[in-house]
C-alpha cells in the first residue's frame, strides 16, 4: 500500500488541502553491501482469543448502564484477555529462529516483528522475490504462498511487508493546481487563521474556563515523516500560547531518520493539536510509509500506551486498498488488521481520529480512482473517529461576480466550478485536483455498518447530486442531477469541521532538512482537522474525568437527545462534498456526518450521562 496524506503537497503547500495522492513508500531497496548484507523487517499479525468477548467488551466501555463504562485495560492485560496465547507465541518464535531471524513481540501480543535477510525471509515463508511493475511503480511481488508449517499458519491474520513498493520518486504522481498556492500574510493573531477560530466555534473555550489545558495528558500523532521541533515553538510563540519546553517527543522505527518527504504533514498535525490542548504533551510515532510502517506505529502507540488520543492524517482510498490486495502488494486482511489495532486502543481507552479524505465523495481520484464513489481507509474502520470538513462563511469572486457562502456548510467546492472552466491545465491530474476539493464521505464497501449507527435517522440513506459521469474510465463533468436512496456499509464521516484551506489555518514550517528557510502557510484539509478533533477531544476527557476511548456509540447515542452537543448540516441546498448533500430533518447524512460539535456542551452531556 502506498500510502498518502489526506492534504498539502510539500513544494506546493496548497491552500486548497488536496490529498496527496503521489508513491511515497520509502522502502529499503535490497542492495548487498560489500561486507554486511541489509536486513529488513516485517510485521505478522496473530490472530487474538476472544475477539467477539473484545468487541463486547468495548462496547460496554462507552455504556453508562455498564460496570464497564469509562475503565479501561493496559497493554499487558489486554495481552492476557485478547492476545495470541503464550504457547503460540513461543511456537511462532520458535519457528522463526530456525531460519535464523530475529523476534520481537510487540505488547498486546498481536503483532510479531520478524528481522532478518531478504534470503531467510524467503526461506522461512517458502517464497521468493522478484520485480514487477504497475501503474509506472515498481513493487517487489511475491511468487508462491507465503506460509509456515500448517499449525502455526491457523494462528496468523496476515504477514505484511513481504511484497513492498521500491523507492521512488516522492512527487510522482503528486500534481496539484499551483494557481491555488498562497502563503499566509501575517503569521499574527490578526490575520484570522489563528487556532481561536476553532476554539472560539467550537465550544473550546468553556473547557478552558473550566481549567482544562491538557495537562498530563499525551496526543499521539500517527506519522511518517520527521519534523522539526523549532517549527512547532515558533508557532505556539507567534500565536500567543506558552509551550511547556519537553511537550515533543518521537517514537521512531529504524531507518526513518531521513524519512522528510512530507514534512510539512507531521509539523502541521503536530503544531495544530499542541495550539488547542496547549499543556498536552505530543509524542510522534514514525515509521516507514507503507502498510508495515502503518501496523508498526499504531503498534507501538498501543504497546506504550502513553497518548490518550492518536490522530491519522494518512491513508488509502478503498479502491485503492483493494487493487492493491489483487497485486498481492498489501495483505488481503489488512482492514481487519487495523480493524483488531482499533478495538485494541478502544479497550486501552485510546480514542483514534482520522482524516476522512479531500477529494469530496471520491476518495483516491488523484491516485487514479476511475470508479466514481469511494471512501477513504482506516477512516472507514467502525473503530475510529471518522472526521469530515466543513467551510466557513466567507465571499468569492465567481465569473466576476461576488458570491457569499453565509453559512458554514459541507467542504465542497462546486460553487468554484465557473472559474475552473476558464483555466488552463497542463495535465488531467491538475484539473482533477482543482474539481474534487472537499470533505471525504459516503459508504464503506469493506466495513459493514456498526451497531452504533444503525436506526439513526440519516444512516444508509442519501440525498445527493450527481455532477460527474465515470463510464467508461473517463471523468466528465454532466448537469446536476439530483439523487435520493439508500445504501449500506460504515456510514462516513462521523463530525466535520472547517477544513476548507480558503477559510483555513497558519502554519509554519522549515523548507529545508537543517530547519533552515522556514515560512507561514495558509492550510487546510481533513488531516488539518483530526489532530483538532484529537486535541479537543483531550479537554473533553479532562472535564469528564479521564480518558474517552471508543466514544463513537457515545457520540451517536448523545446525538438523539434533546440537549445534543451538534449542529446539524442538514440542508440539500449549497452543502454538499461534490456528490452527497444535507438530508433535511435527519439527523446524520454523508457529507459532514453528525455535523459541527461544540465540545464544551458534549463534556457536560457525557458528564450527566446522558
Amino acid at each position: 500500500m502506498r500510502f498518502r496524506v489526506k492534504k498539502l503537497n510539500w513544494v506546493h503547500l496548497l491552500i486548497l488541502g488536496i490529498v496527496f495522492s503521489g508513491i511515497i513508500n520509502f522502502v529499503h531497496t535490497d542492495k548487498v553491501a560489500a561486507k554486511k548484507v541489509s536486513t529488513e523487517t516485517i510485521s505478522v499479525v496473530l490472530k487474538p482469543h476472544n475477539q467477539s468477548e473484545l468487541t463486547k467488551f468495548i462496547y460496554s466501555t462507552s455504556n453508562p448502564n455498564s460496570k464497564n463504562y469509562h475503565k479501561y485495560i493496559s497493554s499487558s492485560q489486554f495481552a492476557d484477555r485478547y492476545g495470541a496465547r503464550t504457547k503460540t507465541i513461543k511456537l511462532v518464535k520458535a519457528y522463526f529462529k530456525k531460519y535464523h531471524l530475529k523476534t520481537k513481540v510487540n505488547r498486546g501480543n498481536l503483532v510479531i516483528s520478524v528481522t532478518g535477510t531478504r534470503r531467510q525471509l524467503e526461506n522461512a515463508f517458502h517464497v521468493w522475490f522478484t520485480k514487477s511493475s504497475w501503474n509506472g511503480s515498481s513493487y517487489r511481488k511475491v511468487v508462491g504462498t507465503p506460509r509456515i508449517s500448517k499449525k502455526l499458519s491457523r494462528e496468523v491474520m496476515a504477514v505484511s511487508g513481504l511484497s513492498k513498493y521500491y523507492a521512488v520518486n516522492a512527487r510522482h504522481t503528486q500534481l496539484q493546481p499551483t494557481s491555488y498556492e498562497t502563503r499566509a500574510q501575517s503569521d499574527q493573531s490578526s490575520d484570522g487563521h489563528t487556532p481561536s477560530k476553532f476554539i472560539n466555534r467550537y465550544g473550546i473555550r468553556s473547557l478552558y474556563a473550566g481549567g482544562n489545558s491538557g495537562r498530563s495528558k499525551t496526543i499521539g500523532i500517527i506519522s511518517f515523516a520527521n519534523y522539526h521541533y523549532a517549527d512547532a515553538y515558533h508557532f505556539w510563540n507567534k500565536m500567543g500560547i506558552k509551550a511547556k519546553a519537553n511537550r515533543l517527543s518521537v517514537n521512531r522505527t529504524k531507518g526513518t531518520s531521513g524519512n522528510w518527504a512530507n514534512a510539512e504533514e507531521t509539523t502541521m498535525d503536530v503544531e495544530q493539536a499542541g495550539a488547542i490542548a496547549p499543556d498536552a504533551n505530543i509524542r510522534s510515532y514514525i515509521s516507514q510509509p507503507d502498510v508495515t510502517g502503518m501496523i508498526t506505529s499504531v503498534t507501538n502507540a498501543l504497546a506504550e500506551n502513553r497518548a490518550d488520543v492518536l490522530s491519522i492524517s494518512w491513508g488509502q482510498s478503498e479502491v485503492k486498498l483493494a487493487q492493491e490486495i489483487k497485486l498481492g502488494i498489501t495483505p488481503k486482511r489488512f482492514n481487519q488488521v487495523m480493524n483488531l489495532l482499533f478495538e485494541q486502543a478502544a479497550a486501552q481507552g485510546i480514542t483514534v481520529t482520522t482524516a476522512s479524505g479531500d477529494n469530496g465523495a471520491y476518495d483516491g481520484i488523484l491516485e487514479g480512482n476511475r470508479q466514481g464513489l469511494a471512501v477513504d481507509s482506516p477512516a472507514s474502520s467502525p473503530y475510529v473517529v471518522a472526521v469530515g470538513g466543513t467551510t466557513l462563511p466567507n465571499s468569492y469572486l465567481v465569473n466576476h461576480k461576488k458570491v457569499v457562502v453565509q453559512a458554514e456548510r459541507a467542504w465542497g467546492t462546486d460553487f468554484l466550478y465557473p472559474n475552473y472552466s476558464h483555466q488552463q491545465y497542463y495535465s488531467q491530474s491538475e484539473k482533477l485536483a482543482n474539481y474534487f476539493t472537499g470533505g471525504g464521505g459516503g459508504f464503506s464497501k469493506i466495513n459493514g455498518t456498526p451497531k452504533y449507527q444503525q436506526g439513526v435517522s440519516g444512516v444508509n440513506t442519501f440525498s445527493a447530486i450527481k455532477m460527474w459521469s465515470f463510464a467508461n474510465n473517463k471523468v466528465t463533468r454532466i448537469g446536476d442531477q439530483r439523487l435520493a436512496g439508500k445504501s449500506h456499509g460504515r456510514n462516513l464521516p462521523d463530525v466535520s469541521a472547517n477544513a476548507d484551506p480558503a477559510t483555513g489555518y497558519s502554519m509554519y514550517v522549515s523548507g529545508s532538512k537543517d530547519g533552515s528557510d522556514g515560512s507561514w502557510y495558509v492550510v487546510g484539509g481533513t488531516s488539518l482537522v483530526a489532530p483538532q478533533m484529537a486535541a479537543s477531544l483531550v479537554l473533553t476527557g479532562d472535564e469528564v474525568g479521564g480518558r474517552l476511548g471508543f466514544i463513537n456509540p457515545t457520540l451517536y447515542r448523545v446525538a438523539q437527545k434533546a440537549n445534543s452537543p451538534f449542529k446539524v448540516l442538514d440542508s440539500a441546498k449549497n452543502n454538499n462534498n461534490l456528490y452527497y448533500t444535507g438530508q433535511p430533518g435527519k439527523l446524520y447524512n454523508q457529507a459532514t456526518g453528525l455535523g459541527t460539535v461544540n465540545f464544551g456542551r458534549l463534556a457536560d452531556v457525557i458528564k450527566s450521562n446522558y
